[in-house]
């Protein structure tokens, strides 16, 4: 990555920028990384400790229970790593999440990500029942993102952001691994926005081939902007080009102890499943669970029995 710093109207903070040059040479014009951007860009409007804070004191969902679809979508829940709707392949996640989302009351925008799981759909809520993140979410749509492409050089995009992904980190044990987002769902020509929260962590980038090219500390209020999809087939570019095809990104677990810490991803879904589909597939994937939880038991009892009489 190439640095350059500015100083803003906000003398407190100075945003580092850096650009993204891949191993082979390439600078992507479609991907940047923005140190202090938020507390600066938002001539301290919107503050990091303050938005972590208010995040992180969501109610959580008992790991122990269902969860249940809200009619308002107004009452936030966080979900922790522990709850089985988190788990992938069996474990469970070393991170928390809050979903959130605009026009609820339309359906789910579901982003099918890599160990979704339709039960957790049920924790969606309307963007509006945490006012931190409804106002910033509306800031980053007044034009504010697309004054900062346009700053930047970078491809413009018209879509709002409509979807919302808190994780929090309890401590330096907890980490996602590296990937690239599912492009499926994601409007062509969008862009998902991460903003660092809480201490530092490092954030890493890699090839599609898994070499590291570029690690960082990144401090709170840290934005990262990556292009999520490209434009439909036909047009300048085509979607295999976006920044987001051409390398990985993660947060890798810290060899120095660390506080709680986080981050919220901001995209432009396109795919919108109306709340009684939702619901019905809610079901039907709990029933298919059953199902394959009991076909096991019998498979392990029939293997018990079998090996039992063996001589």
């Amino acid at each position: 990555m190439n640095k350059t710093t500015a100083t803003t109207s906000d003398s407190t903070v100075t945003p580092t920028t850096h650009s993204i040059t891949l191993p082979n040479g390439e600078t992507l014009n479609d991907a940047i990384c923005i140190e202090n951007a938020l507390l600066s860009l938002s001539k301290g409007l919107h503050d990091p400790s303050t938005l972590f804070a208010e995040l992180s004191a969501t109610p959580k969902q008992d790991k122990t229970a269902p969860i249940l679809f809200s009619t308002s979508g107004l009452d936030p829940l966080m979900v922790t790593g522990e709850h089985p709707s988190l788990h992938y392949r069996g474990n469970a996640l070393k991170r928390h999440k809050i979903w959130l989302q605009s026009d609820f009351a339309a359906g789910l925008l579901k982003y099918g990500y890599t160990g979704w799981q339709h039960s957790i759909a049920a924790a969606t809520r309307a963007v509006e029942s945490i006012e931190s993140m409804n106002a910033l979410m509306n800031w980053l749509n007044s034009g504010v993102f697309s004054q900062l492409l346009k700053d930047h050089g970078m491809p413009p995009c018209s879509r709002l952001f409509n979807h919302a992904i808190f994780t929090r980190y309890e401590n330096h044990e907890d980490y996602i691994g590296m990937h690239s987002d599912k492009e499926k769902d994601f409007h062509f020509g969008s862009y998902f926005v991460v903003i660092k929260l809480g201490a530092p962590r490092d954030f890493v980038l890699s090839t599609n081939e898994g070499e590291e090219f570029w690690r960082k500390q990144l401090p709170s209020g840290t934005m990262v902007i990556v292009r999520a999809k490209g434009n439909e087939s036909g047009a300048h570019d085509s979607i295999t080009e976006c920044a987001n095809a051409k390398m990985k990104h993660g947060v890798p677990m810290s060899k120095v102890k660390c506080g709680p810490s986080g981050s919220i991803v901001f995209r432009c879904i396109k795919t919108v499943v109306p709340w009684e589909q939702v619901h019905l597939n809610v079901a039907r994937a709990a029933k298919q669970k059953v199902k394959r939880l009991q076909n096991k038991r019998k498979h392990s009892s029939s293997s018990s029995s079998s090996s039992g009489t063996k001589k």
